[in-house]
């Protein structure tokens, strides 16, 4: 495949320029290393904790191992195999802060490392590399936030059905974007396996049979709440197990999660979180969930809460270039209102609901409806996105095909 530009190069380059460690973060095979390689000059020095002979030099002398590459930029690739390195870090950036000193690249979040002495506070930037967004694939910016909001979006024409199925089930990772559907599902089980057997242990001790029941629970209902009493009794631990290994499956980049929204900040921490998959064409993989499985009428059913994980992750995605700084989150409220999706702005908020019809109908605007009369003028938009074309509905209301997401 060949190399594609990713969109969050120009903002990393601009971080690299004001502080003395930057931190490139996302799950393995997502490009963390290339983009690391990409913003260095050719005298940096390039080295991996997984190799063994350099994290044993890097463990035993530290301030050596930091000090080896003298003026030139130390880019220190998959960090969380050598936690140990944090605190000598925190000390050569104290004597020397020169910006685009470092570049850590990490598989695991940084945060959660358990031998991880020093967060970086004040010294680290951080950015998230993940899977490749639709319009990364395309080759060209997609950022529907910024769309949306300033001003009418063009009119688009309904997706292809086959083709939004074909873009769910292949997902973002840039490895399987040419191979088949077989060798790519068998690619996706072994990519899943070996981060739960292995790259799990650098966040702390875990039960592999309950970290591998519990992502299967998440993928088999994508977009799902998360009740803490009701995953402790299907996987037979403590809620505090659960809520650790949930955390671990965060922290290896494989389950986003989704807060609720409410115009209450402490009502808004005590809500449900909802779990999506960091990628649908893993989720897909997982739950055995080939192409011709969703396209099939008995396949309806899961097409629905694929699809929501798929517009979600794609939004989560383009945060991390978009124009609009936006926050994500869900709305339920105790008369059963649901929207899949707030998004708030510094204009105001933004409300989406997505369906696997083939058309917004007018009972699909019900509940944005009820949110634009809630909110007043802080409503910016309530929008249906579908497999149907755009069309303008009512007062701040849009139906719009899933397309748009990448095709603005």
């Amino acid at each position: 495949m060949e190399l594609v530009e990713r969109h969050l190069t120009s903002w990393a380059r601009e971080l690299l320029d004001a502080t003395p460690v930057l931190v490139i973060e996302g799950a393995r095979q997502v490009g963390k290393s290339t983009l690391a390689a990409m913003l260095s000059p050719e005298s940096a020095v390039l080295t991996t904790m997984d190799d063994e002979l350099t994290r044993t030099f890097a463990s035993d002398d530290p301030a050596g191992f930091l000090a080896s590459a003298g003026d030139r930029r130390l880019v220190v690739d998959e960090i969380q195999r050598c936690p140990e390195l944090i605190l000598p870090l925190k000390a050569a950036v104290d004597r020397d802060r020169t910006p685009g000193r470092f570049i850590l690249t990490g598989s695991a979040n940084l945060l959660r490392l358990p031998g991880a002495e020093d967060s970086l506070a004040g010294r680290a930037m951080t950015i998230r590399v993940h899977p490749f967004t639709q319009g990364e694939l395309a080759g060209h910016r997609d950022d529907w936030v910024t769309a949306l909001t300033s001003g009418p979006m063009p009119a688009t024409v309904a997706p292809e059905r086959d083709e939004v199925i074909d873009r769910i089930t292949r997902g973002g990772y840039p490895p399987v974007q040419t191979l088949s559907g077989r060798v790519r599902t068998a690619w996706l089980d072994d990519y899943a396996d070996r981060l739960l057997e292995r790259d799990s242990a650098d966040l702390g001790p875990t039960q592999l049979p309950v970290l591998r029941n519990l992502l299967r629970i998440i993928t088999a209902a994508p977009g799902g709440e998360i009740v803490w009493e009701r995953l402790a009794d299907a996987l037979g631990v403590a809620r505090a197990t659960v809520s650790r290994h949930l955390d671990i499956l965060e922290g290896l980049f494989l389950v986003e999660r989704l807060p609720s929204w409410s115009r209450n900040l402490t009502n808004r921490q005590v809500g449900r979180t909802k779990a999506y998959v960091s990628d649908t064409g893993l989720a897909a993989a997982l739950s055995r969930l080939a192409p011709e499985h969703l396209r099939a009428p008995h396949g309806a059913d899961h097409l629905g809460p694929l699809l929501e994980n798929f517009v979600v992750i794609e939004l989560l995605r383009q945060q991390g270039w978009s124009s609009t700084p936006y926050t994500l989150s869900h709305y339920r409220d105790r008369n059963g209102a649901e929207v899949d999706v707030i998004i708030e702005t510094p204009r105001g908020v933004i409300g989406v609901e997505v369906k696997s019809t083939s058309t917004a109908r007018s009972d699909h605007f019900k509940h944005l409806i009820s949110l634009r009369e809630r909110l007043g003028p802080e409503f910016v938009a309530g929008v249906v996105l579908s497999l149907g074309s755009s069309r303008t509905v009512g007062d701040r209301l849009h139906a719009l095909p899933v397309s748009s997401l990448w095709d603005h």
